[in-house]
């Protein structure tokens, strides 16, 4: 087989973005999927009723803040956003909401039927925001799509400090990031409705608000662009419509993609990585491949320990490696197919929460939200049902039957659980047995929040930690993230110490980049796979190119309005 400019092992979203930016740039790139299709983490697919399209995985799409929706063109390779009139909502079980719309002076009149002074305080912020958006997306640019530096998250945390001080709060950045999430949000608000609104979204996005720095980062610069700036998204079709589209855009830009081709070790010659050797299962078995880089978009575990293995890297580190967590945040996911759209009984506080693709219930203030992340810490299934839903059809109609709905739920638990109702479990073992029993739990949960969700059901798709594991085995233990987002796996310390050298991708091994357990960390931001793509480009002297100009939140700010939203929702419901 041919020798490439660069080899991708793993295509996931962000290898593809890789993938795609280096064939745009020239380079001769192969990708080596070991599954027969690409996006395991992004993908679309119906496990049970024909016609009832369920996101296995990634359900809300931030893609459309990334520079990749310009660069690489992605809508001419089909991928087309859809959204609600409110894109985030909290229902509680007295009846009220909170939402978070599109359009944030929908969100401000919202707020003032809860906390008249939360809402002000959303006023001052977007006066503060919007004569800064330039700056403010040049900040955020640098600091989720360029490699981490310290002098950068100060620069953010300039901008931080000014938004503080503009709605009279003395705090420094230096401050701020000693905090967890929970103390830098009792700064801000004064509801616990909407602190917990934005502990739910910090925790889903990955930013668990009970970690110092992380934590307060997250929910400061969620709460505080959420209003302005919400790129989140289904794409038409679920999904695997944004798989699609890198997929497309990759092989346009002359990309050579191969399917089941799992990769049993990377080479290792003088230092260097030379290329891969394929796994006996390999549709072409233990083939060589050669590269002048080779990058690997599994996690940093399988990456170091198994493919390049321990003899190649200094027993320190690579003791480093070993100890790397995955454990703080996973989901156990229920996919409903159901007769029509769940019926909050908070609509009669506001009825735009059934024009809400995305939300949280359970969780009535901080206390019960540092509950369940408490209980994850010390391995225990939470007591209280805390989750997350989605009914992407609400934004995407195509995704089931006409008059039909799919409802995602996704429930944080330990990946290994020790712990529930009393019981002794078995660890990551347990899970074939104790899923039905704790999907019937949630279906319980929803009866309380959405009265008469159990009469909708016509069919339920349960995936556990361990399901998502079998099905992604480079995702340990079912990780989603990369690996766990902990201050010790953070920002410059991501994944470990001593792997990373001269930028955010590079690591110690000559020619070997990671594009997976870096920062941010792997999701659909395609913040990685981006800075993998710039460092690689300009390694090969291929990063100066007239159309690799875009920054984030670009395409969006351009385009918002012209996303269709409501599609799946019921005239009566709008």
């Amino acid at each position: 087989m041919a020798d490439y400019d660069v080899i991708i092992i793993g295509g996931g979203i962000n290898g593809l973005v890789c993938a795609a930016y280096l064939g745009k740039s020239g380079l001769k790139t192969l990708v080596l999927e070991a599954r027969g299709q690409c996006g395991t983490h992004c993908d679309t697919s119906e496990p049970g009723i024909p016609g009832f399209l369920h996101n296995l995985h990634a359900t809300w799409l931030i893609s459309a803040m990334s520079p990749a929706m310009v660069d690489l063109e992605l809508e001419k390779f089909g991928l087309e956003w859809r959204a609600t009139e409110f894109a985030f909502g909290k229902t509680f079980a007295d009846g009220t909401n909170t939402l978070i719309g599109l359009n944030p002076y929908d969100t401000v009149d919202h707020w003032k039927k809860i906390s008249e002074k939360d809402a002000g305080l959303l006023e001052k912020a977007l006066d503060f925001i919007f004569p800064r958006m330039d700056d403010l997306t040049d900040v955020m640019h640098t600091w989720i799509y360029t490699a981490p530096d310290l002098k950068k998250e100060k620069a953010m945390g300039n901008i931080f400090e000014e938004f503080l001080q503009s709605i009279g709060i003395g705090k420094s950045f230096d401050e701020l990031i000693r905090m967890d999430g929970f103390q830098t949000l009792d700064l801000l608000y004064e509801s616990e409705k909407i602190k917990t609104t934005f502990q739910a979204l910090s925790w889903l996005a990955g930013f668990p608000p009970n970690q110092p720095r992380i934590g307060a980062l997250g929910a400061t610069a969620i709460s505080s662009l959420t209003g302005t700036l919400f790129p989140v998204h289904q794409s038409k079709g679920g999904s695997h419509g944004l798989t699609h589209a890198l997929v497309k855009a990759a092989l346009h830009y002359g990309v050579k993609i191969l399917p089941c081709c799992p990769v049993k070790k990377i080479l290792i010659e003088n230092g260097r990585a030379s290329g891969v050797m394929l796994a006996d299962e390999a549709i072409y078995p233990n083939a060589v491949i050669t590269a002048k880089k080779t990058i690997s978009n599994l996690t940093v575990i399988p990456t170091f320990i198994d493919l390049v293995g321990e003899d190649k890297i200094p027993s320190e580190l690579a003791a480093r490696i070993k100890k790397f967590r995955y454990d703080t945040q996973h989901v156990f996911v229920v996919n409903y197919a159901l007769d029509g759209p769940p019926q909050f009984k908070s609509a009669e506080f506001d009825d735009g929460i059934q024009r809400t693709f995305m939300g949280y219930f359970g969780g009535k203030d901080s206390a019960s939200m540092r509950g369940i992340m408490n209980s994850i810490e010390s391995r225990r299934i939470h007591d209280e049902i805390i989750v997350n839903w989605f009914v992407p059809t609400l934004a995407d109609p195509t995704q089931a039957p006409p008059g039909c709905h799919v409802v995602n739920t996704w429930l944080d638990v330990p990946p290994d659980p020790k712990f529930w109702k009393g019981r002794t479990l078995d660890g990551f073992n347990s899970w074939d047995t104790l899923k039905y029993e704790l999907a019937d739990e949630i279906d319980k949960a929803w009866e309380i929040y959405a009265p008469g969700f159990k009469n909708l059901v016509k069919d339920r798709a349960i995936y556990s930690a361990l399901d998502q594991y079998r099905n992604n085995p480079s995702a340990i233990m079912g990780s989603w993230n990369g690996g766990s987002m902990i201050p010790e796996q953070f920002y410059e310390n991501r994944p470990v110490p001593g792997v990373l050298v001269g930028g955010g991708s590079r690591t110690l091994i000559r020619d070997l980049h990671l594009s997976n357990s870096i920062h941010v960390f792997g999701n659909t931001l395609l913040s990685s796979g981006y800075m993998t793509a710039c460092e690689v480009a300009e390694d090969f002297h291929v990063r100066e190119q007239n159309w690799w100009t875009s920054k984030a939140f670009a395409w969006y700010l351009d385009n918002a309005l012209n996303i269709p939203v409501n599609l799946g929702v019921k005239e009566d419901a709008s």
